[in-house]
């Protein structure tokens, strides 16, 4: 719900929304107030009041309260009332009608029309046709006229407002098929202008994901255009860089690898053992070295890894056996007999080894799980080494990051171990998450993405 509340589209529409509505409430307003004044009522013609009246005398009286409800048509009420109501008080509640003798001789023309017959005015007040009249003025509510009929009864006539009937009416009905009519309009032309943002907008986030993105097409208003051709001319320059640097480092590993080559050859001659060895293992440490260096930059800047379906459980299990061969003390649990993910095999060997080679580096021993969640497979490996303080875990997948209190630099490596396998893994639609729970130990939990039927 709070992607649609946020965009642009929903934000603007709802501008667009609530303006309708404000020209909705200013049309009507209008029509209340044609003249600076409200339109206070407008009262059936005195001639009608009184063939009503005579209808009703001339009536028997058990038809009497028939022709009166005949007679209420529209926004005219006609009401037959045993007696005049009793006079009330100032007290009377909001909204009820009230004497008003001023009124009376206003009404002459009325009083003269009935030929004799008592007249009385109420004035309904404390409505929203009252709020700003000044003393003196007449009342601008609904007024009800009295008639006092021949027969002892009382006719009570009353109207709506004008402008209440006028929102009753057909128009009404007009003017909200017309409103629907140009929000839709308004939402068609919004859309016109707002996907050319939304466009940008995704381009940037498959931008931020792949480096090899396409460019965007630009489009719509000049200054999106501007900023199109500006954000497609970054991402060419950002990726030429990026691209420079990766040759640059493969350039540059490929003269070390000679000379370290010829290094290799040379201390073949080194007569001492222990040292040839030495130097030997050296030679080795700085080949990975280059190599994890390399690795982290095409795994960071290249187009997605092509993937295919692997058994995340049996892949594992190999790799655990073949590890705990050669002497690492590794664990190993899988709640499922097969885990079917998306990953390239390679890739998923480098992120298991990586994994475990930091858990055993600072921790001496290994734990390695697979689980099955509702999209992803999660490989979780956990060690027995010190902690790492929360505000300091964001720091370990960054490259060429090491921390230097409990998990120091005696193990070797330059700190690329944990964002090889982030690439790794965000190149193949996956995640890394690091926890540190209680004082102890690190979590890595690899998220991969499950294949069909896992």
């Amino acid at each position: 719900m709070g992607r649609i509340t946020g965009s642009l589209l929903f934000r603007i529409a709802a501008l667009f929304l609530l303006g309708l509505l404000a020209l909705q409430m200013t049309i009507l307003l209008a029509a209340m107030w044609p003249d600076g004044r409200p339109i206070m009522f407008r009262l059936i013609a005195p001639e009608d009041a009184r063939e009503i009246a005579e209808a009703i005398e001339q009536a028997p009286p058990a038809l009497r309260p028939a022709i009166a409800a005949a007679a209420s048509t529209g926004p005219t009420s006609v009401e037959l009332l045993a007696h005049f109501p009793e006079e009330m008080g100032t007290g009377a509640r909001e909204g009820e009608a009230r004497p008003a003798p001023w009124l009376e001789e206003r009404f002459r023309r009325y009083a003269e029309a009935l030929s004799g017959r008592p007249l009385r005015v109420q004035a309904r007040e404390g409505t929203i046709f009252s709020w700003n009249r000044r003393p003196g003025e007449p009342p601008r509510g609904p007024i009800r006229v009295l008639i006092g009929l021949r027969s002892g009864e009382v006719l009570a006539i009353e109207r709506a407002p004008l402008a209440l009937q006028q929102l009753a009416s057909r128009y009404l009905l007009v003017g909200l098929v017309a409103g629907a009519v140009l929000l839709l309009i308004l939402l068609t032309l919004l859309w016109q202008v707002v996907r050319p943002v939304a466009r940008l907008a995704q381009a940037t986030t498959a931008f931020r994901e792949d480096i090899a993105a396409p460019d965007i097409v630009p489009g719509g208003a000049r200054e999106v255009r501007i900023l199109g051709e500006a954000f497609n001319a970054m991402k060419q320059r950002i990726g030429a860089l990026v691209g420079e640097r990766t040759r640059m480092l493969a350039a540059i590993a490929h003269d070390l690898r000679t000379c370290l080559t010829r290094l290799r050859l040379r201390a073949d001659h080194i007569p001492d053992d222990r040292q040839r060895m030495r130097a030997v293992n050296d030679i080795e440490e700085m080949n990975r070295l280059l190599e994890d260096i390399l690795l982290f930059a095409r795994a960071e800047t290249g187009p997605p890894a092509p993937t295919q379906t692997i058994d995340a459980r049996a892949e594992a299990l190999a790799y655990v056996e073949l590890r705990q061969e050669t002497g690492d003390k590794i664990s190993f649990s899988a709640a499922e007999p097969a885990m079917p993910c998306r990953c390239a095999p390679l890739a998923f060997r480098r992120i298991l080894a990586n994994l475990l080679d930091n858990a055993i580096r600072y921790g001496a021993r290994a734990h390695l799980s697979l689980r099955q969640e509702d999209t992803s497979i999660a490989i979780v490996v956990t060690d027995e080494g010190a902690g790492v303080p929360e505000d300091m875990i964001a720091q370990i997948t960054a490259p060429f990051e090491r921390l230097e209190q409990s998990r120091g630099r005696h193990g070797g490596g330059v700190g690329l171990g944990l964002s090889i396998v982030k690439a790794l893994a965000e190149s193949h639609g996956g995640s890394l998450t690091l926890e540190s729970p209680g004082d102890s130990g690190l979590r890595a939990t690899v998220r991969l993405p499950a294949a069909a039927g896992g």
